[in-house]
């Protein structure tokens, strides 16, 4: 996963991290400060932290299948 940084009409590469298998999606938290990956051959979800312009590896979720077995709701 690579995070980019745009200022203006310039985009640069600022942090880069290795994920599962096959990632599929990905999604930030409603505060930008997690992201979410799903990993499709690894059957869990990839937890990052954005500290200081780099992802950081939280942890791991794991699922009772791919991650489109993953459902929510929402308010």
């Amino acid at each position: 996963m690579s995070l980019l940084k745009i200022h203006g009409k310039k985009v640069r590469k600022v942090s880069e991290t290795e994920l599962g298998a096959l990632t599929e999606g990905a999604a930030f938290s409603p505060d930008g400060r997690y992201l979410y990956a799903g990993n499709f051959f690894d059957n869990d979800i990839t937890i990052l932290r954005l500290q200081h312009n780099k992802l950081v590896p939280v942890g791991s979720l794991k699922l009772p299948g791919h991650p489109a077995s993953m459902s929510g709701s929402a308010p």
